[in-house]
This record gives C-alpha cells, structure tokens and sequence, in this order.
C-alpha cells in the first residue's frame, strides 16, 4: 500500500506485526520490526497463500499468523504472529494478545481497504480453519459403539418437559420432569467420569439460562448467572453427587427467576432493554436521560413507561438494583462497606448507609454480621 496510514494504526489494535513481502516471500518493508525467525516463517507463508482471500495459519496452539494479497501493488500484507487468548500471551517471544472478535474484524477491514470487498467473519475462518475427516472418524465410531452396545440415552421428551418448566416459572413442574424414572442414560462426554458429568453438567446449565431468556428474564442476568455457575463447577467441585446436586440447584434458581418476573406479567420489550442495560451498568452512575437516550426515546416517555409497567419509578428501580448488588457484596465477599458503596456507584458511603437501611431496615455493617454469621 502506498499510503501506509491505515495499516500504521492497525498495529495497537492487533498487537501484532506488520510486514510487507512480495509474491516470491522475499521482505521488502517492515511497519514494526520483527525477529529474523520470524520474517522467515511470514516467508514461507506468503509463498503457500492465496490470493482470493485472507490467508490465516495456526502456527502454534492459539496463535496464527494473517496474509493478504494487495493486488493494486502486488504484495503481501503480513500480519505476524498473535495470541486469540490470553493463556498464550507469551511477553518473552513478542506475542501479545489481540482477541479473536478484535482480531477478525481488524483482518476484515484491511481486506475491504485492499480490495474494496465485503467477506464475513464465519466464512474467514471456515475457509481457513479445517478440522477435516478426524472429526468425521471420531463421530462415526462414537455413534457406531453407541449402537453396538445397546444403550440409549435419556429420553428427548424428558428434556423438553424440563426446559419448558423452566421456560415457564413452573418449579413443580420441573421438579416433577427431573423425578421422571425413564429407561436410557446420560450420554458419555469425555472418558474421565468427572470430567464427563461437569460438561453434561455444563449443557444443562447453559440450556437452562437460555430457557429462562426465552421465559423473560433479563438475558444479561442469566448470562451472567450461567457463566457464574460453570465457573464454580469447575473451580470448586470434583465430587459427582455433589455436581448433579449443584446443577439442580442452577436449574431451580434460573425456573424461580422465571416464576417471580412472570407474577409481575411484564411483557415490554422497552422495559427488557433497560433493565439488561441497567444490569449491565449496575456499578456505574445511571441518569435517566442516559439510558433514554441508549434506547431511543425521551426521559420523560421512559419514566412513564417504566413506571406505569413496574409500578415503581425508575429512578427507584435503579436505586434497588444497586441495593441488591450490594446485598450480594455484603453476604459473600470481605469488600469494605466504602468499596461496596463505590463499586455501586453511590454518591457517598452514608447515602448508600441511608439508602440500604430505607430497604432492609438495619445498616449495611448489621446485614454483613447477620448473614456472615450465618455461614459460620
């Protein structure tokens, strides 16, 4: 590229190096300097790389390496090596981190500047990503035993009954689905029995949190809670009585989510949007002309609705979430009431003090006591 500006400010954005080679791989410019080992792999890559697409190799386990033909100059664009994940960040080496999301959509605008065309983000990687026929061996013997053996896997009704319990708030019901005795068993998902349940464990809990969205509840909630819960799984158990319990657990706790905003029959798009962005900024200063303005409408317009739909203001609705954040904060965490009261984004500790006992009708210091020593 004549104009070189654009890759330039590529480069904090990738975190990567950039260079510049002609169709035989030999170098002819460096945006950033590179290791001499280095500009001889990008060599051998330009030398193996298409012209009608974006070419991407994965050198090593989470880093690849992206190169691009410019046709109106004839070269190469290199972008060198870079980490999709921060476990494989590695500072001696000169590999940073650029996210995979980040990464992809750096690639897709440097390759619509070289060639004025449009490519999406699937069709990048499934043109250069192959799993190719060990997947399709794997799958096939793994269906083949399964047949050989004569067992079948719990039945799909079962699992519709649960997650349309879940769907609708219904905790009998759901109770009633998982008491179901049914022929068939749980299906074998990797061949260490603990590690098996937790990712049975892990569909379970991820299908649940997408039940309970499609049931109402705020899916930033039930993201959040899902990601809360697979984190626990795998950081803090490794008994299988315990997982299965664990998990029944999550399920309950995402169908009474469900339950408890079904009794209040809100049915707003409008108020899901604010209540996900609320969510989402619950340990930021939230003004009712901010979030108005995030979705589309006036203050005035969006404190009516709110209220006339939640029977609560929404100022005061921002002031409860804020109270239940800290709640969580008080019970679990040895946060002092100063960082909880900055964490939620009150004014000052004693407006937070007044907010708190207002709702809960003791000081934030008692609540602590009386939950914490109720752990003990």
């Amino acid at each position: 590229m004549k104009d070189k500006f654009f890759l330039t400010h590529m480069l904090p954005i990738l975190r990567a190096h950039i260079a510049i080679f002609d169709e035989d791989g030999n170098l002819l410019e460096q945006l950033s300097a590179s290791r001499e080992d280095d500009i001889m792999l990008y060599s051998q890559i330009v030398k193996k790389a298409g012209k009608n697409l974006p070419y991407i190799v994965v050198i090593e386990t989470g880093v690849v390496v992206c190169a691009m033909w410019n046709e109106a100059e004839s070269e190469f664009i290199v972008i060198g090596k870079v980490a999709m994940f921060s476990s494989f960040e590695k500072r001696s080496s000169d590999i940073l981190v650029c996210s995979k999301d980040a990464y992809t959509s750096a690639v897709i605008l440097i390759w619509n500047k070289l060639t004025g065309k449009q490519i999406g983000k699937s069709d990048l990687w499934s043109n250069n990503i192959s799993l190719g026929k060990p997947v399709e061996v794997f799958i096939t013997k793994s269906i083949f035993e399964y047949q050989e053996s004569g067992k079948f896997h719990n039945p799909y009704a079962q699992e519709l009954r649960e997650h349309d319990s879940i769907r609708r708030g219904d905790l009998k019901g759901l109770k009633e689905s998982i008491d179901e005795v049914y022929p068939g068993e749980i299906g074998k998902l990797a061949e260490d029995q603990v590690r098996s349940i937790k990712n049975v464990a892990i569909g379970v809990i991820t299908c649940a949190s997408r039940c309970a969205i499609e049931g109402g509840l705020n899916a930033e909630a039930a993201f959040s809670m899902a990601d809360g819960y697979i984190r626990y799984l795998e950081e803090e158990l490794d008994d299988p009585i315990k997982i299965e319990h664990f998990v029944r657990e999550a399920e309950y706790n995402f169908t009474r989510d469900v339950h408890n905003l079904n009794s209040n029959d809100i049915k707003n798009p409008l108020i899901h949007q604010v209540k996900d962005y609320i969510f989402a900024h619950i340990h930021e200063p939230l003004m009712v002309r901010d979030i108005a303005k995030y979705v589309g409408v006036s203050p005035n317009y969006l404190s009516e609705q709110f209220s006339q739909f939640e029977g609560v203001t929404l100022k005061q609705y921002i002031i409860d979430e804020k109270i239940k954040s800290s709640e969580y904060l008080l019970k679990y965490t040895d946060y002092s009431l100063q960082e909880i009261s900055s964490y939620c984004a009150f004014s000052s500790q004693s407006r937070f003090s007044v907010y708190f006992q207002r709702k809960n009708g003791i000081t934030p210091a008692k609540y602590r006591k009386k939950y914490q020593n109720g752990r003990k």
